[in-house]
């Protein structure tokens, strides 16, 4: 993330995660929808490309994604078809409650029905076809939810009244109850969090001042504040933000003096539009490794 320049992450530098091997797609590419629908379908690229194509731009972050500019997250421009155009074809039925989207790599992930409505079937990353590695010839992708509900080289979506059971659905948060039992429960939508992307990590700093750099996002609206701190959070300080569109993610800039050589502490914390904040710590009870927005905190030897 400190190679960014601009609002949105590069194709090249677009971070790429797998379940399993990238599959090799032969023969006429079809999208089956079946299950709760008025009408089976298989789909073929000439059916889709009557529909009205849609462009929006979202992040795209791993429910592993830890803190830190090496992140497994990236901010693109996407286009496709609205995921609920695609449905309306088959004619959903009314208690048609989840979506299970299946890859052709064989992982299998269920939404709400819900996320239909600002969900995209993409075709395109940055303006340009996706490539084999991003889910060629196209993807799901569920904006505010983490990356595995965005199901790459999507080859069918069955429309159901329930989700699939949690062992099935790998991801989940483990919460620990105060019996000692082990709660699994559905991963929310993607937490608020910030990354400082500038100073790049080991540069050394000299008196003076020094403009920190970084982006947040949030899966709920949009990012209202993002302070920083320079003293181990005891005191914050408003960064200028600049909000952007709902799901992406929002650069924000705070100049600090470096007025004598030492170490200088910086910390980024982020609050989005529904009041959520970074914390300082992890929840004690969450024992799974999901869905970590703690606060990032970052030393720069300043000489």
């Amino acid at each position: 993330m400190q190679s960014l320049d601009g609002r949105y992450t590069s194709t090249e530098d677009f971070y790429v995660r797998n379940h399993f091997p990238v599959p090799q797609v032969t023969g006429q590419t079809a999208l089956r929808i079946e299950g709760k629908v008025g009408q089976a379908l298989t789909l073929t690229p000439a059916d889709l490309g009557r529909l009205k194509r849609t462009q929006l731009g979202a992040v795209l972050e791993c429910a592993g994604n830890g803190t830190g500019p090496e992140a497994l997250a990236s901010n693109g421009f996407w286009e496709g078809w609205l995921l609920a155009d695609v449905l309306a074809l088959a004619k959903p039925s009314p208690d048609a409650a989840f979506l299970h989207l299946a890859g052709a790599d064989g992982f299998l992930r269920s939404v709400p029905a819900t996320q239909a409505s600002v969900a995209l079937l993409a075709t395109h990353l940055n303006h340009q076809p996706l490539d084999a590695r991003h889910g060629a010839p196209w993807r799901a992708l569920i904006p505010g939810s983490y990356g595995m509900s965005s199901v790459k080289w999507l080859q069918k979506i069955q429309l159901s009244s329930n989700p699939l059971p949690l062992p099935t659905d790998e991801y989940a948060a483990q919460v620990m109850l105060p019996t000692g039992k082990t709660s699994f429960q559905t991963l929310e939508k993607i937490r608020v969090k910030s990354v400082i992307t500038y100073p790049a990590l080991g540069v050394i700093l000299h008196p003076g001042s020094v403009t920190v750099r970084g982006v947040a996002w949030t899966g709920s609206g949009k990012v209202a504040v993002v302070e920083v701190s320079v003293d181990g959070g005891n005191t914050w300080r408003v960064a200028q933000l600049d909000a952007g569109a709902p799901y992406e993610w929002s650069p924000w800039r705070y100049t600090v003096k470096l007025p004598e050589p030492g170490v200088l502490r910086v910390a980024a914390k982020a609050v989005d539009q529904s009041g959520a904040e970074q914390p300082m710590k992890r929840d004690a009870q969450r024992i799974d490794m999901y869905a970590n927005n703690t606060i990032e905190q970052v030393r720069y030897l300043v000489e």
